[in-house]
């Protein structure tokens, strides 16, 4: 098996995880923030599954990266590699406290309790957990592409 393959299947999963990572963590909280009730119940019963689809991407991506690494002879434990995984661990951490908030955004919606819906459209929280997705989006693929030494 050439590399190309793997690399192929490694990149495209990873582009399309993160298209269902990112991109609707900043659709959700746009969403969140406008204050209507009804869109915000609608939209949220979607977080749990485009987030379950995102992950699964991610885990495909993780796994094609590794047979692309094996099949083309590079070093896994190599120093952009290993500066690669602690952001890719990273964005999880952030994936677990996106699903997490959203999942109290939907609970609330279905509650129809309008004070912690008023609560989550004020607080900081969704905008930070965007944010950060994409600034390490960002930050692993520049690791990636520019295979830095930070270690």
């Amino acid at each position: 098996m050439t590399i190309l393959l793997p690399k192929f299947l490694h990149i495209g999963s990873m582009f399309l995880a993160t298209a269902l990572a990112v991109g609707p963590l900043v659709v959700f909280t746009l969403i969140l923030r406008t204050g209507d009730a009804a869109a915000i119940g609608r939209a949220f019963r979607f977080a749990e599954p485009v987030a379950r689809a995102g992950g699964i991407l991610y885990g495909l991506g993780i796994l094609f990266g590794i047979i692309a690494a094996l099949t083309g002879s590079i070093d896994l434990t190599a120093r952009w590699l290993l500066t690669a995984y602690v952001i890719v661990i990273l964005l999880g951490a952030n994936g677990l406290y996106a699903e997490r908030w959203m999942s109290h955004v939907e609970a609330a919606a279905e509650r129809a309790d309008a004070s912690q819906l008023q609560a989550w459209q004020r607080s900081h929280r969704p905008i930070w957990s965007a944010t950060v997705a994409a600034v390490l989006t960002l930050a692993v693929v520049f690791v990636m592409v520019v295979k830095p030494t930070v270690f």
